[in-house]
Order: C-alpha cells, then structure tokens, then sequence
C-alpha cells in the first residue's frame, strides 16, 4: 500500500506539468525560483575569495561557484544539503536535520576548512570549528568553493579549503518575497525576503522560521535566522557596507541509536556584524577595510537518566567571540600585474563552563599577507603568495602559495596547477581546557598541490574537468594515551581525482555529474580517516518543461566508509558503514506573475542511511509550499 501511494503521488507530481504546459500561452520565459525573487540579468560570476576578483575561467584556483539560481532551484533548506556531492566535498551530519554536521576538503580535518560570510571567518573561536547544521541558505547570492590550503589568504583554519558565502547586496526597484512550506515529519518553514536600492543605498534582508519533528525521539529542531546586508555609495570613490546575520535554535540530542537520550538539549544562539569601507582613491588601488564581530554561545543541557552511564545532571556553557580587523589593498600596475598586500588582527576569547570546570581565555594574532597575480597575456595566469601570523598562543608561523593557469589556443583547453601550505592553529579548547589541554601545542600543518584540466566543448554546451591532488598533515593534535593530553603526534596522508561533466543539450534542460576519488591514510595506524567516502559522486538534472514549469532532480552516490564505534560494545572499534545512493525530485510552478507553487521528495527510494555511525538518517521526505511576490 505504501509503495502504492508512493508511486501514485510521483505520477501526479509529474502529469501535472503536462496539463499546465498544455494550457499555458504564455511565450515570455520566466524564473523558476521557488524561494526568492525572479532574476531577469545574471551578472558575469566572479570569484571574491581569492581576495582580487577574477572570473572562473581565469583563475588558478581549484574552485566552484554554486549560484544563488542553483541554491533556489534545489529547494533546500540549509547549505550544507547544497554541498553534498561537489567535487572534493564530503559531508557527515550526526542524525537528522538540525543535528552536528561537518564538511570536509579533499580529505582535511572538518577544523581544517575555513568557512568565511563576504570573506570574513566565522569559524568557532574556541574550537575551530564550523557546524553547518543549521546554517540556512537565506540571503545567499553564491557560493565559492576554493580547494587546496588557502592560509596564505587567510591564516588558520584554511588547512584544507576555504568555503566563502556571498549574500546578497540588492539592486534595482524594491521586491519582496513571502514563502512558507510543509512537509513530513510535521515540518515548517516560514520565510520572508526584501531587497532593493534606492539612490545610493541598497539593502537585502532575508529571515525565516524552520521547525521539525524528525523521527527519532527527542530530536526536533527550531530555529530562526536572519541575515541583512545594506551598502551606501559616500561618493564616486567611497563605499560603506554592514552586513549582519543572526541565528537562534534548539534542538533534541538523542545521541545516537545505542543511547536514545529522552531529554538532551542543545542550544545555540549565534551573530555576526560586519562594516566595510572600500575605497577606489585612484583608478590603480582599491583599499577595503573591514571591522567584525562574530558571537557564538551554546548551552548543552543533560538532566538524569543519561543512559548508557546514567549519571546525574550535566550541562555546560560555550561563548566564543571573535573581533577582527582586516585591511587589504590591491594595486593595479597594469593589465598585466596586480599585487595584494594587507594585514590582519584577530582577538579570539572563549569562556566555557561545565558541572565541573571552567575556563576564560584569549589568543591574539596578527599578520601579514601578499600575493603577486601576473598575467603576460590573456591565456597566462600566474601567481605567487606569503604569509605571516605571529600568535600569543604558538608564536610566528608562515605559509606561501604559487599558481598557475594556461588557456590553450584552438582547443580552449584550461590547465591549473597549484602548490601551497596551510596551517591550522592549536584552539583554546586544545590549548586550555581544564584537566586535558596542552599549552605548547604547534599548529597543524599540510603540504598540497593540484594539477588538473578543464575543456569546453560544442559552444560551452558541454564542459568536462579532472583534477589530481595530494597533501600530506603533519602535527596533528592528537589525544595521547600517554600523556593524557593533546599532542603534535598525528601524521596523515590524502590524495585522489576530482571529476565533473556538464552538458545543456537544449535550452531548457541541463545535466551535471561530479564524482570524487579520495584515498585517505593516518600514517601513524595505516587506517584510512574516518567519515571519508573512497567514492562518492553526484548527478543534477534541470528540465525547464515550458515557461511556467521546471522540474529538477538530484541524486547523490556515497561509497562505504569507516567510523568510530564509541557505544556499541559488540561490535569493532571502527567499523565500516554502507555506501548509499539518495535520489531527491521537484517541481516548481509559476501559476502567475507573482505566485508560485513547488513541491519536493527527498530520499524518494526510502534509503536507510548512516552518515555518522550509530545516527540514521532522515528517511523518505515531501514538502510543498507556496511563494508570493511582491
């Protein structure tokens, strides 16, 4: 009977289009966004977080730009669902929605990839860390993905890759968008947008209310979130921008099935303000200064019975803060040759208190960064970078980056090749936390290099790359058996291909398929690291069936990988997890100018999943909503 319904409800999502395309005479081709506001001119997407902005296609990097029509077309709520399955990333959630989940970067540790908002780091300041769970893809006008250490643009933190999230500026006559939606598992989401400019000033603000079930016990999620970014142009040369973003949510931690905790709560409250002044004074220096704050404060609350130990109540406290100041200059030479240089200073406190301990810290630092971008001619990029952080914490460290591009005449072939060194500083958790901390902790360290292609072919209809890297860790902070405290003794070792293909056949449909190949070796036990599928892979399809109707499918492949076991007994301390393939549909439809209509089904085969060991994940999911414009 289920399998009956199943089958009926995905029949009728799809005649549907068939009647409504049939009806429809409408020759004007509209958006099919289902969450935001229609974008009739698409701007030439550029890439920030190499910090001088260039185009994809001129860049040494080994980067991915996921556009803000993308993110609308997917229908997903927070990022982290928009990040499974790119090249190069791997992600691992503890559960359900609204619970722990950590993104890796070819491989590095989930505190080795930078997670930056306009270009500044939101990282935790006490443990280095970034939880993607609850973060929402309100406001997002793109997402870059830049792969491979990046310390020497950004210091710690940028061990494995750097993910930077670009909102919104707004432009144009105000607009406005109301959304709202539901779905299995009592699920809702309310969401409301706003941008626009007027004169000088242009504004874009997004907020929304998501909440949850799920279907485990005690873990439903809440939360609210709001993200406003608003920039005034002084005069020709002088521009000011405040960005701010707020989160706030709640959620049930059962841990995981060996425990099903009835009680544990966690939550977390979460801001970020931004001001940036850029100045053009001549038309060879840009100079950008930017001042932010970013304040994180979760509250972990264990009230009796906590199985499997059953000890008595426990909670615990984390505030992190994070004060930083950057400036940055850019001189243009000429065509040909521009130059980077800028520095930074960065306050980092924690204050954490638990039922037993209690800690207050700060770690300064400060640097100095430079980068070099020549271009001989338009088929030539080359680049060279240094960088100098001085900590209280771990004293001076230096990184240094080199790149290169080459644009093949006739075949237009792009070919890229990078080499650098990242760094990931010892955090006030590794360094202080009372009972197991190590004051004289080194940061971590890796060595990585790229080489890989690119090839457009038919007019840029179809597009195929490959790229091979390597990186070796060194320093690793480690728990050690012996000293009973963290320890510079872990040594690990990744490599492997990165590979996607694009093809738009018609105008109205397009396909993209990525697949990644990691292999992964801790070189102190020879295991492979944990939470990082062998194979993994990816395919998107987008079929604009008339103007008023898109549907989109999505399917992600994910390979077995090993996981610690901390619970169950009676099995292995690492055991092996099944691979699994997740197949997700939607819909959307323009019922009229200003009204649409959409509706999704995740996992749609009812894929049971782990990709944590011991927390399943969500089972089979329909949602439909609505949006009105305005």
């Amino acid at each position: 009977m289920k399998k009956k319904f199943v089958t009926l409800a995905i029949a009728g999502l799809f005649a549907l289009p068939a009647l409504l395309c049939a009806a429809d005479t409408n020759d004007v081709a509209v958006s099919a966004n289902s969450g935001t506001n229609a974008i009739t001119t698409l701007p030439e997407i550029t890439i920030t977080a190499t910090r001088i902005s260039t185009s994809p296609a001129n860049s040494s990097s080994s980067a991915t730009v996921i556009s803000g029509d993308a993110i609308a077309r997917s229908q997903q709520t927070f990022v982290a669902d928009i990040l499974r399955g790119e090249p190069g990333v791997s992600v691992a959630a503890t559960g359900q929605p609204g619970s722990q989940t950590q993104v890796f970067l070819r491989g590095a540790s989930p505190d080795g990839t930078l997670v930056l908002v306009d270009g500044i780091p939101v990282n935790n300041a006490f443990n280095n860390a970034f939880d993607f769970s609850t973060l929402p893809v309100n406001n997002i006008d793109r997402i870059e993905i830049l792969r491979g250490p990046q310390s020497t643009l950004y210091g710690s933190e940028a061990l494995g890759g750097v993910i930077n999230i670009v909102t919104k500026t707004g432009g144009g006559p105000p607009t406005g968008s109301a959304q709202i939606e539901y779905g299995s598992f009592n699920s809702l989401l309310a969401r409301g947008t706003f941008l626009g400019s007027e004169g000088k000033f242009s504004f874009s603000a997004d907020g929304s209310f998501h909440s949850t079930d799920n279907d485990r016990i005690n873990s439903a999620y809440q939360g609210i979130n709001f993200s406003g970014h608003m920039s005034y142009k002084i005069n020709d040369w002088l521009k000011a921008s405040l960005l701010t973003t707020y989160l706030k949510s709640k959620d049930g931690s059962p841990n995981d099935i060996y425990t099903d905790d009835p009680n544990d709560s966690l939550k977390n409250e979460n801001f970020l303000i931004g001001l940036t002044l850029e100045a053009d004074p001549f038309n060879w220096w840009n100079s950008k200064l930017t001042v932010s704050h970013s304040h994180e404060r979760g509250v972990f609350d264990e009230p009796a019975p906590n199985p499997p130990y059953f000890f008595d109540d426990y909670s615990s406290a984390t505030i992190a803060d994070r004060n930083r100041v950057d400036f940055q200059n850019i001189f243009t030479l000429n065509e040909q040759n521009k130059i980077l240089a800028g520095g930074t200073f960065q306050d980092d406190s924690a204050n954490y208190q638990d039922s037993f301990s209690a800690l207050d810290r700060t770690v300064d630092t400060r640097s100095a960064y430079a980068q070099y971008d020549f271009m001989p001619v338009t088929r030539v990029t080359l680049t060279a970078g240094g960088r100098v952080d001085d900590s209280s914490a771990f004293g001076t460290h230096g990184t240094y980056q080199f790149g290169g591009r080459f644009t093949a005449p006739k075949t237009e072939t792009i070919f890229r090749a990078n080499v650098g060194t990242g760094f990931l500083a010892p955090s006030i958790d590794d360094l202080y936390y009372p009972g197991s901390s190590n004051p004289n902790l080194k940061p971590e360290e890796s060595f990585g290099w790229d080489i890989g292609f690119e090839q457009p072919l038919l007019d840029g209809k179809f597009h195929f790359g490959s790229t091979f890297f390597h990186n070796d860790y060194d320093n690793l902070i480690q728990f050690s058996g012996v000293t009973f405290a963290p320890e510079n003794i872990g040594r690990a070792r990744t490599f492997g291909l990165e590979n996607f293909v694009s093809w738009t056949p018609l105008t109205n449909f397009t396909a993209r398929a990525a697949y990644t190949w990691l292999d992964t070796e801790d070189l102190g036990t020879g295991a492979e690291l944990v939470r990082r599928p062998q194979n993994s892979g990816s395919l998107d399809l987008d079929w604009k069936i008339c103007p008023r109707l898109e549907a989109t499918g999505h399917a992600l492949f994910t390979g077995s990988r090993t996981d610690n076991n901390y619970d169950n007994f009676s099995a292995p301390p690492v055991v092996t997890m099944s691979g699994y393939a997740k197949v997700d549909l939607g819909l959307n439809c323009r019922v009229t100018k200003n009204f649409s209509v959409y509706g999704r089904v995740e996992n749609l085969l009812g894929e049971h999943y782990q990709e944590a060991y011991g927390f399943p994940a969500l089972g089979r999911f329909f949602a439909a909503g609505v949006t009105a414009r305005f």
